[in-house]
């Protein structure tokens, strides 16, 4: 009788460890699974998607509205701005955050949640903003609210303002194949636009295109077309939605012609461009036409460039993309 007791009891023992084993294996494997969904980035950071977002992505230079919860590794709260009215506004990459919150923002979409883990080393910035304990690791849960759509100013400096009717603007592509003997075009609309005015003539003026419109209209392969020109070899419009032109000198060669030096933004790429421009007026609205043609790998759109992949042979396409554009006021 005592010899059965003892192997139960032995049973009993031996299933005991089994459970308990389970259950460390168990802790072990969703302890380290917590810790290894978070990505980690050269710089030291370490983030993961908690809410996925939908849209555009965030990038350097845009300004955007997040909410966002910091803590110290004991949970001790550093701040939230969940008791704030309204979101806070950030320009991103414009050191009003520190370096791990500037760069852990990077690729957000609109209703996004993400989790940083911060190290000491991107916990640093200039300003007057530091931490109690300035060399502890930081943990951040942020949520984009909205990414803040471009505005053209709606006074210019020592000068009026002509704002574009967008409705009957337009900006004409049109790309070839490396011998120029065939190609596709179509069109581009702008999202918004002003003329700076003095003395009635130009001396500046901003323009935003929405590169979510581009279409072909030359009738062939559209939607193929059309999605290849949208994705990661051509525009990339899904991280990169709006393309801007800002006009930095203006020569008068007549009172019709003129000679216009500005800067073109693809890409988040920022190059100089000169082009000639007419002028006319139609019931005292002016109209303001142009052609200029850009190197696209300039703006690092180098997809069959001939200049970079020469061995693509008659798949080449050429690095010039020509551009027409008519321009009304309102």
């Amino acid at each position: 009788m005592k010899t059965n007791v003892r192997i139960q009891l032995n049973k009993l023992n031996v299933n005991i460890v089994k459970i308990y084993i389970s259950m460390l294996i168990l802790m072990v494997f969703f302890g380290c699974s917590n810790k290894t969904d978070f990505i980690s980035t050269e710089s030291g950071l370490q983030y993961k998607i908690i809410k996925p977002g939908s849209g555009p992505a965030v990038v350097k230079g845009k300004e955007v509205l997040i909410h966002e919860t910091t803590t110290y590794t004991d949970d001790s709260l550093v701040y939230t701005s969940r008791n704030s009215p309204s979101p806070l506004k950030i320009l991103v990459g414009g050191n009003q955050v520190i370096k791990g919150v500037d760069e852990g923002l990077q690729g957000m979409k609109i209703g996004e949640v993400r989790k940083l883990i911060v190290p000491p080393s991107l916990s640093k910035r200039t300003g007057n903003v530091t931490f109690p304990h300035p060399d502890s690791t930081l943990l951040y849960e942020i949520e984009l609210i909205d990414i803040v759509k471009e505005k053209i100013p709606t006074k210019a400096v020592d000068g009026n303002i002509l704002k574009i009717n967008k409705d009957k603007s337009i900006l004409r592509w049109e790309g070839f194949n490396k011998l120029q003997t065939e190609g596709h075009y179509g069109t581009v609309t702008f999202d918004s636009g002003a003329f700076y005015m003095k003395e009635n003539r130009i001396f500046g003026g901003e323009f935003v295109i929405d590169m979510n419109t581009i279409i072909n209209t030359d009738g062939d392969y559209i939607e193929f077309l059309v999605d290849h020109l949208k994705n990661a070899d051509f525009f990339e419009t899904d991280k990169y939605p709006v393309a801007s032109l800002k006009i930095i000198t203006v020569k008068y060669i007549d009172d019709s012609n003129i000679s216009v030096l500005a800067n073109l933004i693809i890409k988040d790429v920022q190059q100089p461009i000169e082009f000639n421009a007419h002028i006319a007026y139609k019931e005292k609205k002016l109209i303001f036409t142009s052609k200029f043609t850009i190197d696209r790998t300039l703006w690092n759109i180098v997809y069959a460039s001939g200049s970079v992949f020469g061995s693509l042979g008659d798949n080449l396409i050429s690095d010039e993309i020509q551009f027409e554009t008519s321009i009304f006021t309102e």
